[in-house]
């Protein structure tokens, strides 16, 4: 079962100082709650690298993935994230987008995508991923646009956000 959700925020600053921000992959990385650790020593800013991202769900599964950059240009990058070794219940993707909307305003486009290899997935999980992944990536957003906006908290959207675009 393919699992899809996208979430949009308006920003009040640049497109250039988001992206400025976002271009270390690790920060985004770092940006999902289920992400204990991104183990690279460098700044992740091309295709093709393979990132070490220690998972903690909820104190009761741990596991490393590799997130995999797929696609890295300006104001877009998308990776996938894989388990290494047996079968991957959840193999998965991510993108963030940068879209300008004048000098000072911009919306981070942040999309997820994922093939849920659980069983009885319709019946359990898919109910409970498909109230808890909108708001990881909400949550993720207001982190963006706390880190590149003074105004901003991560825990509320600033003036002009919109959690839903």
């Amino acid at each position: 079962m393919i699992y899809t959700c996208e979430r949009r925020l308006h920003i009040d600053a640049p497109a250039e100082t988001v992206w400025q921000w976002m271009a270390d992959v690790r920060r985004l990385l770092r940006l999902n709650m289920f992400h204990a650790a991104v183990d690279y020593p460098e700044a992740a800013m091309q295709a093709g690298l393979e990132i070490p991202v220690r998972h903690n769900i909820f104190g009761l599964y741990r596991q490393t993935r590799i997130a995999r950059i797929r696609a890295y240009r300006p104001y877009f990058v998308a990776w996938g994230e894989l388990q290494p070794t047996g079968v991957d219940r959840f193999p998965h993707s991510q993108s963030f987008t940068v879209i300008p909307l004048d000098d000072h305003r911009c919306i981070v486009v942040n999309a997820l995508r994922g093939k849920l290899n659980i069983p009885a997935v319709r019946y359990w999980f898919l109910p409970l991923y498909r109230r808890l992944a909108p708001r990881i990536l909400e949550h993720e957003n207001r982190q963006i646009a706390a880190a590149v906006c003074p105004t901003a908290t991560p825990d509320t959207p600033h003036a002009g956000g919109n959690a839903n675009g």
